[in-house]
Parts: structure tokens; sequence; C-alpha cells
């Protein structure tokens, strides 16, 4: 009868108990889902935030390097340093990859350049002077002691300026494949190669300047390469290195 009586309750629409309420937990489900994607835009916009920086930095090595191989100043010294009245005139030599020049100043800011000539037409000078000196026989020891700088320094500045040029054109390269997703591991192996290219065409370089060129300081050329290079390297290492993190992390998922 009790079964009869509830089945006729049910027919009838009423129930001799109220119906329980089911409880869902919005949170429960949003939270998750919220925390999972917020985690997955966050790991996926550093690695472009990180690619976007070292695009950077290869472009500035690229822009770097030959800007330095343009750079007239390579060494530098002052040479003179007289005192006029309230006025101070200082001289300063500067030595590039192809030439030598001298620069006059007054007060450090009313500059002017004179005296500017290549290396190879003051070794070629040397030698007419020497040739055409009548009084004196020169041996091949003292012409290579008084025009021998000169063809040192035609020599290193050369060799760099091939070896800058190499390094550009690397550059250049590893700028063009960043733009392609499937070579931008090769891109910074370029990269890398250029920047030790750099590094090696600076050492070339001070190791084949003359014993006169020992008391002269460093200018803004050789300063520009070094950084070009730090930079290059840098870039190519760190964008290396979380290449090959990401294909070991994907082998590992997979």
């Amino acid at each position: 009868m009790k079964e009869l009586s509830n089945l006729n309750q049910l027919q009838d629409g009423t129930s001799a108990e109220p119906p329980k309420s089911i409880m869902i937990e919005v949170n429960s489900l949003t939270s998750d889902y919220s925390a999972e994607n917020s985690d997955t835009e966050i790991a996926s916009s550093e690695p472009k935030s990180k690619s976007k920086i070292l695009y950077i930095m290869i472009i500035a090595s690229f822009i770097l390097a030959p800007v330095s191989v343009i750079e007239d100043v390579w060494l530098t010294q002052t040479i003179d340093r007289d005192e006029w009245g309230d006025s101070v005139f200082t001289q300063e030599v500067h030595v590039g990859l192809r030439q030598v020049m001298y620069e006059t100043c007054v007060d450090g800011t009313d500059c002017e350049y004179s005296d500017q000539e290549n290396f190879g037409d003051l070794y070629d000078m040397c030698i007419d002077e020497i040739e055409y000196d009548d009084d004196e026989e020169y041996y091949d020891e003292e012409i290579d002691e008084y025009c021998g700088p000169w063809s040192d320094l035609y020599n290193a500045g050369t060799t760099t300026t091939i070896l800058m040029t190499i390094a550009t054109i690397l550059l250049f390269a590893a700028f063009v494949l960043q733009g392609r997703s499937d070579s931008k591991r090769k891109s910074y192996l370029i990269s890398i190669s250029a920047g030790i290219l750099i590094v090696l065409s600076l050492f070339i370089w001070d190791q084949m300047l003359p014993d006169a060129a020992d008391n002269l300081d460093w200018g803004r050329g050789p300063w520009f390469a070094l950084l070009a290079a730090g930079l290059s390297i840098a870039a190519g290492f760190i964008g290396y290195k979380e290449s090959k993190e990401s294909e070991n992390q994907f082998e590992y998922t997979s």
C-alpha cells in the first residue's frame, strides 16, 4: 500500500518529501581553468618577449660592427697641450684602420682636423724620401725601422677591415634567419660565430700594430667592435640554450 501511495503522489505531481537541492561550486570550476589559462599565457608570452630582445641584440650588433670599421679613431693620444692666456690649445693624434690625422682644439670645443693621410701614401712617401737621399745609404733594416710602422698599420687595418666585413655579413645572415621559425637555432649559431670572429679580428689587429703604437690609447672604434661582439655572442648563446631546452621539453612531453 505504501508503494501504491507513493506512485499516486508522483502521478499527482506531489511528494511527501521535498526535493533535495544540488550545490555546484562555481569557483571550483572556474578557478582551476582560469589559473591554467593564465599560466599558459604567461609561459607563451615569455619566450616571445625574450625572442624580441635577442632579435634587437642581433640588430644592434649588426649596426655596431660596420660603424666600428667606419670610425676614424681606433687609437688616440694627446701629443701637445699649450696655454695662451685663458685659452687652452690641445693637439691629438687619431689613428684609424686606414689613415692617421691630427685634431687641434681650442678649449676642448673648437676643433679642426689637419694632415689626414692614408697609411699607404705615408709609406710610399717615406720610401721616396729615402731613395732621393743621396747623402746616406740605407739598409733594409733601416728602411724597415723608418717606414715599417706605416706598413704595419696598413696591414693591420686592412686585415681587420676584411675580418669585420665578414663578421658583418654573418650578422646579416643571422638577422635574416631570425625571421624564420625553423632557422632560429642556425641564426643563433651564426651570431655566436660572428661575435667570435670580431674578437679574433681585434686580437689580430692588436698583434699586428707596430711598437710605436704601444703608447696610444684605444679610441671609439675597438670599443664599438667589442660591444658588437658581446651582444652577438650573448644573443646567440642565450637563444641557442633556450631553443635546446624547449626542444628537450617538447620531446619529454610527447
